[in-house]
């Protein structure tokens, strides 16, 4: 035997239940509520209590915001290639072979001569 160690240490040790088995069974029980410890500190612990609540609410509200950001991200993106659709469209409507078949429907020709600069006479 270890001359440094005590010999009636270790039969306390084994002649009553642990703190840890106490403090459990006080936790399970419930008799840890109504100790005066725990009435004290009471506006604390509904300090933590509240404080939670508002960190899982917060949660919940960045989780949404992410997801109506991935949502609009991805609206942003189908406008952005339906404007290019339309510009292309726009673009092939503008085309002067394009303008000049339009107009032959309507009746009208297209000019072929060049066009003149009009003089007044007073600037002879």
């Amino acid at each position: 035997m270890n001359r440094y160690r005590k010999p009636e240490r270790a039969q306390k040790r084994s002649a009553g239940p642990s703190k840890f088995r106490k403090a459990l069974i006080g936790f399970l029980g419930g008799t840890f509520l109504v100790r005066e410890d725990v009435l004290r500190h009471a506006p604390f612990i509904g300090f933590l209590v509240l404080l939670s609540i508002g960190y899982i609410a917060y949660g919940y509200h960045s989780e949404r915001t992410v997801k109506e950001f991935y949502r609009l991200e991805s609206k942003v993106k189908d406008l952005k290639t339906q404007e290019i659709t339309l510009k292309s469209d726009l673009e092939h409507i503008k085309q002067e072979s394009r303008v000049a078949e339009s107009i032959k429907e309507l009746g009208l020709t297209e000019n072929v001569e060049q066009p003149f600069k009009l003089q007044s006479p007073t600037e002879e």
